[in-house]
């Protein structure tokens, strides 16, 4: 799980070198965070994006790359995945939309990641999710340019469904000097869910207290089972608490309420 937050080299897929493409925003976002790891940039097109060349054919990419982070179409993840899977790369961000937020739970190019994930071993977060932000590193994977070079460092870790929300915590818990260890963007949570994540903070060293923010919950008690043993304290905020704002959690916020476990 520490190559989610902590990789020595990461590649990008979707990189293109002109103003409209977002994978580039998240070499940039990494870079004026201070990220200091080996980036490759992997694109359709020849091209230069912050002084690194745009890789055009992935299978040239060296080994020991720790982690992946994947934006390009939805019928294209799979087939990316699946390079990942052949050069050794066993950690990945799926970015890209357009899966079960859009087709429910019935969406076959779910299906196809989650077969390639596990061929090869490859533990992933999202898809439909900008990633993750870690202070310690430097890492800022949100494909949305962001002013990463503001972001503060500090004890709290957030565990994050919403990517508007995620961006948002970035921005709030710095402003208001409070900073931020790390803030893990889930997604469509079709690989590592909230659980995975909670159990990770909970050993992790630069977090002191845990922060949630979740539409959905896999696993009930589970989460509070592991939640009673964490020294550490918890929040939690459930949104989409009515039948109503449950079916259109996708695209629309709802108030939340809070619960706190300690």
């Amino acid at each position: 799980m520490r190559k989610f937050f902590h990789p020595s080299h990461m590649v990008v897929f979707g990189v293109a070198d002109n103003p409209r493409n977002l994978g580039k925003n998240i070499i940039s976002n990494s870079l004026e965070m201070g990220f200091k790891g080996t980036i490759y940039p992997v694109g359709r097109e020849p091209g230069n994006v912050h002084g690194k060349k745009i890789i055009t054919d992935p299978r040239s990419l060296p080994e020991g790359i720790d982690l992946a982070v994947i934006l390009v179409p939805a019928e294209f993840v799979a087939e990316t995945l699946e390079i990942c899977g052949q050069k050794g790369i066993r950690h990945a961000i799926i970015s890209t939309g357009g899966f079960r937020e859009l087709d429910d739970r019935n969406n076959p190019a779910e299906k196809d990641i989650v077969n390639v994930a596990g061929r090869y071993g490859i533990r992933f977060i999202g898809p439909n999710c900008i990633g993750v932000i870690c202070t310690g590193s430097g890492l800022c994977t949100p494909f949305n340019p962001m002013q990463a070079g503001k972001f503060k460092k500090g004890p709290v870790g957030l565990i994050v469904q919403s990517g508007g929300v995620t961006t948002q915590c970035a921005y709030y818990f710095s402003e208001e000097h409070v900073g931020f260890s790390k803030i893990i963007s889930m997604g469509n949570k079709l690989n590592l869910n909230e659980t995975d994540f909670l159990k990770y903070l909970i050993h992790d060293k630069d977090t002191e207290q845990i922060h949630m923010y979740l539409e959905s919950i896999e696993d009930g008690r589970e989460l509070t089972r592991l939640a009673r043993t964490s020294k550490k304290p918890i929040v939690i905020f459930k949104s989409n608490v009515s039948k109503t704002a449950f079916k259109v959690a996708y695209s629309t916020r709802q108030p939340f309420q809070m619960m706190t476990v300690s």
